[in-house]
C-alpha cells in the first residue's frame, strides 16, 4: 500500500510552486523552436526546489504564525542557461531570503526581485529556444508585470503573521488599500503591453484576472486576494499549456496527487481555490485598520 509519508522529501520542496515558474519558462520557450522541454522542466524544478527550501528554512517564524505547511509536518543545459539559472537561484534563493539584503522584507525591492526572477525564468525559456536576448527581454516584460501584481497580493494572506514577526512586506508597510490599487494598475499595464506585443496568452489571462484584482481592490479581504492569485496563475498556466500540451497533462495529474498527499499526510485541504482561513484573516485585517 502506498503511504503518503513516502513523498515527504518531494513535497517539502513545495512542488506546487514549480508550476508558476514552469509557466513563465514555457512562455519564453514557446516563442521559438526549442526541443527537450521535459528535461528542462526537471532541471529547473531542481533549482526551484532548492530556492523554495531556502525560503522555508528562513521563514520558520513567519510560517508558524501564518500556519504554513513546513511547521506542520545540468550539464545538458549549457553554460549560458546554467548561468541564468544560477542568477535566478541567487535572487530567489539567497538575496530574497538572507541578510544583509533579505529582499522579502523590503516592500519595494521584494516585489521588484519577484518580477526580475520571473523575467529570468522567461529568459531561460526563450534562450533555450534560440530567441535573441533583445526579443526575450522585450516579450518577457508583461510576464514580469503580471508576476509583480500577483506577488503584491501573495503577502496579504500572511499579513497578520508578517506584522507580528516584524516583516516589512508591501502591505505591512503601505496597507492593503495601496496594495490592491498597485496590483490592479500593474495588471492594466500588463494588458496594454501584451496587446501591443500581440502576446495573446498573457493578454487573455490578464483580462480574465483583472475583474478579480479589481474585486480585491474594492473589498480588500483575504478571500478576494486568494482568488485573484489562484485564478491569475491557473489561467496563465492553462493558456501557456496550449503551446505545449504535455504541460496540461502534468497539471491534471499533479493536482489530485497533491490533494491526496496533503489530506492524508497533513490533514490539509490543499491545493484548492478557496481559503479556509480567509474569514479569520479578514477579521484580523479589519481590526488592524488596514
Amino acid at each position: 500500500m502506498i503511504k503518503p509519508s513516502w513523498f515527504d522529501a518531494f513535497f517539502i520542496l513545495r512542488p506546487t510552486l514549480f508550476f508558476p515558474s514552469w509557466t513563465f519558462f514555457l512562455a519564453g520557450y514557446s516563442r521559438g523552436e526549442g526541443s527537450g522541454a521535459g528535461w528542462m522542466l526537471i532541471w529547473l524544478g531542481a533549482a526551484f526546489g532548492a530556492s523554495f527550501l531556502l525560503n522555508q528554512l528562513t521563514d520558520r517564524k513567519e510560517d508558524l504564525l501564518n500556519k504554513k505547511l513546513l511547521p506542520r509536518w545540468g550539464e545538458f543545459a549549457g553554460v549560458e542557461l546554467t548561468g541564468l539559472l544560477a542568477l535566478f537561484f541567487l535572487i530567489a534563493g539567497v538575496f530574497y531570503n538572507f541578510s544583509p539584503l533579505r529582499l522579502k522584507s523590503r516592500p519595494i525591492l521584494g516585489i521588484v526581485s519577484c518580477a526580475v526572477g520571473i523575467w529570468i525564468c522567461y529568459l531561460i525559456g526563450a534562450r533555450s529556444a534560440d530567441i535573441s536576448y533583445g526579443a526575450a527581454i522585450l516579450y518577457g516584460f508583461p510576464y514580469a508585470l503580471a508576476g509583480a501584481a500577483v506577488s503584491l497580493l501573495t503577502h496579504v494572506p500572511d499579513l497578520e503573521g508578517d506584522i507580528r514577526a516584524g516583516m516589512r512586506t508591501f502591505p505591512a508597510v503601505y496597507g492593503v488599500k495601496k496594495t490592491g490599487m498597485w496590483a490592479a494598475v500593474l495588471v492594466v499595464i500588463c494588458i496594454a503591453v501584451s496587446f501591443l506585443l500581440s502576446d495573446y496568452a498573457i493578454l487573455v489571462s490578464s483580462l480574465v484576472s483583472l475583474p478579480l484584482f479589481i474585486r480585491y481592490m474594492i473589498r480588500r479581504d483575504v478571500l478576494s486576494a486568494d482568488y485573484a492569485i489562484k485564478i491569475a496563475i491557473f489561467s496563465l498556466a492553462v493558456a501557456i499549456g496550449f503551446t505545449w500540451i504535455p504541460f496540461l497533462f502534468l497539471i491534471a495529474a499533479y493536482y489530485p496527487f497533491a490533494r491526496w498527499y496533503h489530506l492524508k499526510r497533513l490533514g490539509l485541504d490543499y491545493p484548492r481555490f478557496g481559503s479556509s482561513d480567509a474569514v479569520n484573516s479578514e477579521l484580523t485585517l479589519k481590526n488592524a485598520g488596514l
